[in-house]
């Protein structure tokens, strides 16, 4: 059998040794890259996730006095590490076409949905027991906000996600929470009435939400097609063009 070098005769390229041998082993990069991002953005959405509910454990908690001491920084830290994960992970689906993330992404989406449901299930038991002071009513408002705007982030994540399904259940619980305001103040004894000021806030804030989702009128779409538009700017321009009128001979002008 004939050596490698042999068969370099001479006026030959390497692709006839290629052609014999096949292609020299070399590491996909592109696959590397989006399997390390899509890790490192897994592990610093995750350590978000679990800080934010060790957060709200602490918050509920009527026993932890010092529990609110601090929130802010605490806020800005967990936000921190949960936007540098949504940075990885849209570098890893939008600029290396991971194909596996996406679908991890819905599961998260599914997993926040839960997390914020149960939450304002809790947010409504405090308000109906009224033994909140003004800054818990603030840090529930806040966590609640916290969490449709991870919902909202993981949804901006994966091209054509739908937003419509998790609308449903929070309008469900903002009927029950309406049932529980009417129960409250209604049929209970020396309701506090100042605190239907609360009640009223959470309610219509989450409601309106709820209903923005539900609605799909594509408030968000310009800021997906400026994410699209970063990472595929010919795309975004050939939609453009596509878009404009064309000029006929005679000078008329057609939609294409």
């Amino acid at each position: 059998m004939k050596s490698q070098r042999n068969l370099l005769l001479p006026g030959s390229s390497l692709e006839g040794v290629y052609s014999i041998t096949g292609p020299p082993s070399r590491l996909d990069t592109r696959g590397l890259l989006s399997l390390s991002t899509m890790f490192v953005s897994l592990f610093a959405m995750s350590v978000s996730m679990f800080g934010a509910a060790r957060l709200v454990v602490d918050i509920f908690d009527d026993g932890l006095v010092n529990a609110l001491e601090g929130i802010m920084v605490k806020v800005m830290v967990l936000a921190l590490s949960f936007f540098f994960g949504w940075i990885m992970g849209l570098v890893s689906i939008r600029g290396f076409g991971n194909l596996v993330f996406p679908i991890l992404i819905r599961f998260y989406a599914w997993f926040c949905l839960a997390a914020v449901g149960i939450l304002y299930l809790k947010v409504i038991q405090k308000l109906y027991l009224q033994k909140y002071d003004g800054l818990h009513f603030w840090a529930y408002l806040i966590i609640l906000l916290g969490g449709l705007f991870v919902l909202i982030s993981l949804h901006l994540l994966v091209e054509g996600h739908d937003l419509r399904p998790f609308a449903i259940p929070l309008l469900v619980i903002s009927a029950l929470q309406l049932l529980v305001i009417v129960s409250r103040y209604v049929f209970s004894t020396n309701p506090n009435g100042w605190m239907l000021v609360a009640d009223f806030t959470i309610f219509f804030i989450m409601t309106s939400i709820s209903a923005l989702m539900l609605m799909h009128i594509g408030i968000l779409s310009p800021l997906r097609d400026q994410i699209t538009r970063l990472f595929h700017p010919q795309t975004t321009s050939e939609i453009s063009m596509k878009a404009e009128p064309q000029s006929t001979k005679d000078g008329w002008t057609r939609d294409s």
